[in-house]
């Protein structure tokens, strides 16, 4: 019987080895690099601001002419990690709560391994490879994949429970497993784990005899119950996506984007193989994190181990069962991932349903991933004393890694690619002559000295995951955050063109092949109004760098980049004040609107492609017309406006306008017109008319009058009160008797229990 603490071995030194690597944050630092300053910081700040004003986060009105910053799914607001930056300093929880995911990610993969039948050594190998891959911690600094990752073993945990044992306590679990990936705000992910979660649920369900299709129909009830938690954020995100640019799927190329190249099936064997942004030596292009795979030389030795020795174990282990379906799941995953370098991928988009969702199909690695992580938790429980073969084998890595070390010390080259190369020859041979000696010193498990080897193997792989994910997340201080804010409450706008935004963010500072310009030039880069940096400051932006953007706002956008520079009218018609330059400094436009103006003349179109070339006629006049779909005819625009605003306040979810009115006209206002967003004249609830493709408009009479704009969405209350009831019902299947029924190895119910739950 193994002592507790050696049980929670693998454990301890997980979070030690995380400790190590991201050492940096437990001294104050906070990780900035791409998407956590240019995204999840300022959504959540200016989310958690707005709640200590007594607001519900709803409405963003700083980014795209306003957007819905709940619905915004990455926002992941009503996450429960997510709220401990509410109470705590935001940069610094942010960062830590996601290293703390990647603990929980381990900590989960060590129990499915053990449920699934590993011993301690396999179990201790899967959490490693799981945790500490490349695929995890490459991504970190995209929390919303990391959250929802690092449910996905536990969701498997609980589903194998649920279908063997039959356990309410098991499918309540699983609903809140569920509940907390739909919460986590990476649909992605979240799909492709629901997706694998489902598989997994049929493969047990029909490796028993009789099938129990209770459990089954139990299953898909916890994963409904889980939706209902979620209920908010999935009616709000819908809604979002129905209207978005990807409402009808995205186009070829950009669902083929970032696919993985077959050269790329190195980086199973070294992290380091084509170099690494950590230190300025990736020198192929693409993302690095979008490629990362490593799980660690150890653990992939494992993995073949297992696939190899399945054959022969096939019918006396019965750990041997899991092989042929973790096995499918990594091949899927691998053959998934390459994208347009298969004809499957391509065949999929065209054929079947959800293929055209998303880009980056290397992001299928999270089943090629996870599936060898558990094999190499049943390799490992298979491990066997090494002999010849494995001495030499130690004598080749050996001989490599002298000829590596010898070649850097003594005959350096001049070309990088030939130092990278060596490099990774080098690290890679010292591992494998580890992973052979290992082997070659493996006790019988009864051994005194089997718990020092056991502790050597959880080293060896911490030591080699580590290294590999050393510096691929670059802190900075916690200054970094601490913008200074402009009048939130002026109505000027700054646009950002995509030239602009291109070179800035991935030319200048956030470049693919060397994380530490940022880091090295960070006080620049806190200056710069990159969008959705610019919500820390409160200065408004046309620009909107969230992932789902309403479609007529996009369009708009389009429109704006037609030509070789962005379009004046279309600009003033948005309320734009500023052009940012290359150097990110903003030049004022000889514009003098404010977000909202009269205008007496209407032209109304019977298609948005009418429409779309009115807006670009050379003599259109923005100040003085607009144009709104419809058959009502083209008015001319008159030389003087009807009336006069007076007065103009802005909150997040409302903006009130006074005006005084000389003749019957229309009042416009440069927001994103968007489900939910309601209008009054003087009190009494009047249509909004989507004017010039995408922003708002109503009629209002002769006289002084108060026009008052709220965003009331429609799905809050439903969805609210959908959550309400989902939670007493999670709870109430917590507090139930807890029946089991466990099986034994021949699937026969184990004498003296009662019958099962489900």
């Amino acid at each position: 019987m193994l002592r507790r603490t050696d049980s929670r071995l693998p454990l301890l030194l997980l979070a030690l080895t995380l400790a190590v690597v991201f050492y940096r944050l437990l001294l104050g630092d906070v990780l900035f690099w791409g998407l956590p300053s240019l995204q999840f910081y300022p959504w959540r700040e200016y989310a958690f601001s707005l709640l200590r004003e007594g607001q519900l986060p709803l409405w963003n009105p700083f980014n795209g002419a306003g957007a819905p910053l709940f619905a915004n799914y990455q926002s992941a607001l009503l996450y429960p990690f997510t709220w401990i930056g509410f109470f705590l300093p935001l940069a610094q929880t942010m960062s830590l709560t996601a290293v703390l995911h990647l603990f929980l990610a381990g900590w989960g993969m060590w129990r499915l391994a053990g449920q699934l039948g590993a011993n301690g050594v396999g179990r201790g190998l899967s959490a490693f490879a799981f945790a500490l891959s490349g695929y995890l911690v490459a991504r970190l600094g995209t929390f919303p994949v990391i959250y929802a990752a690092a449910w996905l073993p536990w969701l498997l945990w609980a589903a194998h429970d649920l279908m063997t044992t039959g356990s309410r306590r098991a499918a309540a679990w699983l609903a809140l497993f569920a509940a907390l990936q739909l919460l986590a705000g990476h649909a992605q992910t979240t799909w492709y784990s629901l997706g694998l979660v489902g598989l997994f649920a049929l493969w047990v369900t029909f490796s028993q005899r009789p099938i129990n299709w209770r459990r089954l129909l139990a299953f898909a009830g916890c994963l409904a119950l889980g939706a209902g938690v979620a209920a908010p954020q999935l009616a709000a995100t819908g809604e979002l996506l129905g209207l978005s640019q990807r409402s009808v799927g995205v186009d070829y190329w950009t669902a083929m984007n970032f696919s993985f190249g077959p050269a790329r099936t190195l980086n199973f064997l070294s992290s380091f193989v084509f170099g690494t942004p950590a230190d300025g030596s990736y020198l192929t292009v693409g993302a690095y994190f979008e490629d990362a795979v490593y799980i660690g030389l150890l653990p992939l030795a494992a993995a073949i181990a297992a696939v190899s020795g399945w054959w022969r174990r096939r019918h006396d282990d019965p750990l041997a069962r899991w092989v042929p379906f973790w096995g499918l799941v990594a091949a899927v995953g691998f053959l998934l991932a390459l994208g347009q370098f298969s004809p499957i991928f391509p065949f999929l988009y065209d054929h079947v349903p959800t293929f055209d969702l998303f880009q980056a199909p290397v992001r299928w690695h999270l089943w090629t991933v996870f599936g060898l992580s558990l094999l190499a938790g049943i390799g490992a429980t298979w491990w066997r004393r090494g002999g010849r073969w494995t001495r030499r084998l130690m004598v080749v890595c050996m001989a490599a890694a002298l000829a590596a070390l010898v070649m850097l010390l003594f005959a350096p080259s001049d070309n990088p690619g030939v130092v990278v190369l060596v490099r990774a020859a080098l690290i890679t041979s010292i591992f494998g002559f580890l992973a052979g000696w290992l082997t070659l010193r493996k006790p019988e498990a009864g051994s005194p000295r089997y718990a020092r080897w056991r502790a050597w193997v959880f080293i060896v792989a911490a030591v080699d995951l580590g290294l590999a994910g050393w510096g691929l997340n670059p802190t900075v201080t916690s200054d970094y955050y601490q913008s200074d804010r402009i009048d939130g409450s002026s109505s000027e706008r700054g646009y950002m063109p995509r030239e602009a935004e291109r070179a800035l963010k991935y030319d200048a500072y956030f470049r693919f092949d060397d994380y530490r310009i940022a880091a090295d030039e960070w006080q620049t880069l806190r200056q710069l109004d990159l969008p959705n940096q610019n919500l820390t400051r409160r200065r408004a932006l046309l620009n909107n760098f969230d992932p789902l953007l309403p479609g007529h706002f996009a369009s708009y956008l389009n429109l704006i980049e037609a030509n070789s520079q962005p379009d004046a009218r279309l600009l003033r018609a948005a309320a734009v004040n500023a052009v940012a330059g290359t150097d990110g400094s903003y030049a004022p436009l000889n514009n003098d609107s404010s977000r909202v103006w009269l205008v007496s003349a209407i032209c109304w179109h019977e298609t948005q492609a009418e429409l779309e070339a009115a807006l670009l006629d050379a003599d259109w006049q923005p100040e003085g017309q607009a144009h709104i779909l419809g058959d009502a005819g083209c008015e001319p625009a008159p030389e003087l406006p009807p009336g006069r605003v007076m007065q103009a306040e802005y909150t997040s979810g409302s903006v009130t306008i006074s005006v005084v009115m000389d003749r019957d006209g229309w009042l416009v206002l440069a927001d994103t017109d968007y489900p939910g967003w309601e209008a009054a004249v003087d009190d009494e609830v009047v249509p909004i008319y989507r004017a010039n493709l995408m922003f708002r408009a109503v009629q209002v009479d002769a006289g002084a009058h108060t026009v008052r704009f709220d965003y009331v969405p429609a799905w809050l209350t439903p969805g609210l009160l959908a959550s309400l009831v989902s939670l007493v019902i999670l709870l109430l299947l917590f507090r139930l008797k807890n029946v089991t029924t466990p099986y034994n190895q021949d699937n026969s119910i184990t004498e003296g229990y009662a019958r099962h739950d489900f």
